[in-house]
């Protein structure tokens, strides 16, 4: 588990027992639980992404997401939510290399890797309001920032196509990076990942039990195959006899670009390294590769870093406070 990770589990604990501690004293009649929805857009950060950091990643690929949560307030600053949600995610070298501008990245449309994935995420964090209230709810300011941190478990199937096919391949049962099929490669990635949610919105009172909240939330994860694109490639012989040339053509990308874009041969003209011509060659030649080739085993494939990838979730949640029972008096 990384530091960031680390720093947050920290976080939320210590806010947890904050919680515990200082809001023994908050009436039970002013707590309060609410139902919601939420219609967002999602992001992603990795190696496939253009943008220059997490904070600001590429929109080109910008994405739809749903979800649907239960907040329960039990504290003048503090909400417990937990949230399921579902939306997707993608990224393509090829469309989102700027090849033709100046210092542009030749290179990545040269990789022409691709991804999609749908996200399915169950999430449980801790809200916590900027302003304290202490009345009931009809009695909340009408504006309220505030910032959120939990745990989330999300479940991701990175895909992509061959050429122009419109056959989608589920990349991880392919081994692009000989993950499992190949020695000295990684284990296979896990589809089932955790990430650490934070976050920042504000919040707005419609009415005396709807709230208009916009949200912005990062997805810190553990992994780096959310692209399926994380370490080097695969001795492409092996990989085949091992998983097919389907396997190849997703591991390599290449030659589905090379020689085919006028404007990139142009772009590529000012590079003079070592790049294997693969045009026209038929399949058998296309596995054979020579050390220092692009593409070649043990050739950079991902970040070199290591840089766990990341998504991001930002949008408009309607949330519908649930009105308490009013216990009448009774008469003696």
């Amino acid at each position: 588990m990384n530091k960031l990770f680390k720093l947050g589990f920290f976080l939320a604990f210590m806010l947890l027992i904050e919680a515990a501690t200082f809001g023994q004293g908050f009436a039970k009649k002013n707590k309060y639980w609410a139902i919601g929805g939420a219609l967002n857009a999602m992001n992603y950060v990795g190696e496939v992404d253009p943008g220059p950091s997490f904070i600001s990643p590429g929109i080109k690929f910008t994405k739809y997401n749903f979800g649907i949560d239960a907040q329960y307030r039990f504290h003048p600053r503090m909400f417990l939510r937990g949230t399921f949600s579902y939306g997707r995610i993608k990224g393509d070298d090829a469309e989102n290399s700027k090849f033709q501008e100046a210092g542009g990245d030749v290179f990545r449309k040269l990789r022409n890797l691709s991804f999609r994935s749908q996200i399915y995420e169950l999430k449980a964090d801790l809200i916590i309001d900027f302003f304290e209230h202490r009345s009931k709810y009809q009695k909340r300011p009408d504006f309220v920032p505030y910032g959120f941190i939990g745990i989330a478990y999300f479940h991701h199937n990175p895909q992509a196509q061959i050429g122009g096919s419109g056959a989608w391949y589920n990349l991880r049962e392919n081994s692009t990076e000989g993950q499992g099929v190949i020695d000295g490669a990684p284990k296979k990635y896990s589809l089932h990942q955790v990430a650490l949610p934070v976050g920042l919105g504000l919040r707005y009172k419609l009415t005396k039990q709807l709230d208009l909240s916009f949200e912005i939330g990062w997805r810190f994860t553990t992994t780096d195959y959310l692209d399926d694109i994380g370490g080097k490639y695969p001795d492409k012989v092996q990989l085949y006899n091992a998983k097919g040339l389907t396997a190849v053509q997703l591991s390599d990308k290449t030659p589905e670009i090379y020689n085919q874009d006028e404007a990139y041969i142009a772009a590529l003209a000012t590079y003079a390294g070592p790049i294997v011509n693969y045009s026209e060659q038929p399949a058998p030649d296309y596995l054979l590769t020579s050390a220092g080739e692009f593409g070649a085993a043990g050739e950079q494939r991902g970040d070199k870093k290591g840089r766990r990838d990341a998504y991001i979730i930002t949008g408009f949640h309607l949330t519908y406070i649930i009105p308490q029972k009013v216990i009448c008096p009774k008469f003696r």
